[in-house]
């Protein structure tokens, strides 16, 4: 099979095959809940008006080859034309857009002060009401699993939620009006090894960083690297972090103590003295507060090093697509990385200047919030050592 043959970019839509696209960009990755796809065709008048079958709002799926990439609506289809030819434009994010657009349908609902007959024409994608005209959406939960929390706020658009790691302890959680589906789940899982992506089906998941296993191919100097470059931009990094946070009071921990909780952290790669002072959100507790110091810290100390590759193809020597979440071994002399990344992002395009792959990549550490090292964090009951 040719190289053209086993990378030929399908749409399927309305139940047609459109190929024959001339330009492609499709983004994914860990760190965004929708992936994007920009595709592009250009006919020769009167050319192929196929085009107009196209509707903004409509369901589509883009495969390459064989492999389902994207699953999502058509967000715009611009469209413009000359003398000699028309230009074609299809534009479209992953079903979870509504996620990130849109607000949790229980909040929409306490706003409105409803008896709820509103939610008859709120569908999901079956195109049946999910909400029913009877029901009253919640708007908080208490001692539920967060997972279970954000599959009731993903349901009303039709979202199917993937757990591929623990999503935390029973929890209390209440949406706050006028927030998007997708902050409220970022508050939930702030405090997990989780973070909130899609899968080629339009479909939510909350990934564990690096789950997606271990690449084929390295990334190396000299070989399979066509391009590459980092920042290098410590203007995010701290000497000292400390994170301030309260509890309530139990029979162990009370008045002052419970009041004044501290955990610092410190970056040896940070040369002179710069403090950073984080206040932890809700219910805190000793090893909460030096958790997220810790985190800050190899949070800021990775992204230090987050840099981006691009290399020819959508493939790697196996056969498989790259694909965000990959664990993958970066050999640079140029940019001082000899180690093990994770694939952040991942941007298949398709030019005149032939189809490359963009790779972000950073440091499994800077992911996980959990603390997977020793490091220099401590906990305190008092605030007066901060310096």
């Amino acid at each position: 099979m040719s190289e053209k043959s086993k990378n030929l970019v399908r749409v399927h839509y309305a139940g047609r095959v459109y190929d024959g696209w001339k330009s492609v960009r499709i983004d994914a990755g860990i760190e965004q809940m929708a992936r994007a796809f920009a595709l592009e065709v250009t006919y020769s008048l009167p050319g192929d008006l196929s085009f107009r079958d196209f509707q903004s709002g409509g369901l589509a799926q883009v495969y390459i080859d064989d492999d389902l990439v994207c699953t999502g609506w058509i967000t715009s289809t611009p469209a413009s034309y000359d003398a000699n030819s028309i230009r074609l434009q299809l534009q479209g994010k992953s079903r979870t857009v509504d996620l990130v657009d849109c607000c949790p349908v229980s909040a929409a609902f306490a706003a409105a002060g409803s008896t709820g007959t509103q939610w008859a024409d709120v569908k999901g994608k079956t195109s049946t009401a999910t909400t029913s005209a009877t029901s009253t959406p919640q708007t908080s939960w208490k001692g539920m699993a967060a997972a279970d929390i954000i599959m009731a706020l993903a349901q009303p658009y039709g979202i199917a939620v993937t757990v591929q790691g623990d999503s935390g302890s029973a929890t209390d959680h209440t949406v706050n009006p006028g927030e998007t589906v997708a902050a409220s789940i970022e508050r939930l899982i702030e405090k997990t090894n989780l973070m909130a992506t899609d899968d080629e089906r339009g479909n939510l998941v909350l990934a564990q960083p690096g789950a997606a296993g271990e690449a084929d191919d390295a990334l190396i100097l000299g070989q399979n690297i066509l391009r590459g470059s980092a920042q290098f931009d410590a203007s995010k990094r701290y000497s000292r972090y400390v994170v301030l946070g309260q509890c309530a009071g139990t029979d162990d921990v009370f008045g002052a103590s419970a009041a004044e909780l501290q955990g610092s952290a410190d970056d040896s790669g940070v040369a002179r003295f710069r403090l950073k002072v984080l206040k932890d959100e809700g219910e805190s507790s000793f090893a909460g507060c030096a958790g997220r110091a810790d985190f800050e810290c190899r949070y800021r100390a990775g992204n230090f090093q987050r840099a981006s590759y691009t290399v020819q193809g959508w493939r790697q020597s196996s056969g498989k697509l790259w694909r965000p979440n990959l664990q993958v071994y970066v050999k640079d002399a140029v940019l001082g990385l000899d180690r093990w990344m994770v694939i952040t992002k991942v941007s298949l395009s398709l030019s005149a200047q032939g189809m490359t792959t963009q790779l972000e990549v950073v440091p499994p550490d800077a992911l996980l919030s959990e603390q997977t090292t020793s490091t220099s964090s401590t906990s305190s009951s008092t605030w007066a050592g901060v310096k």
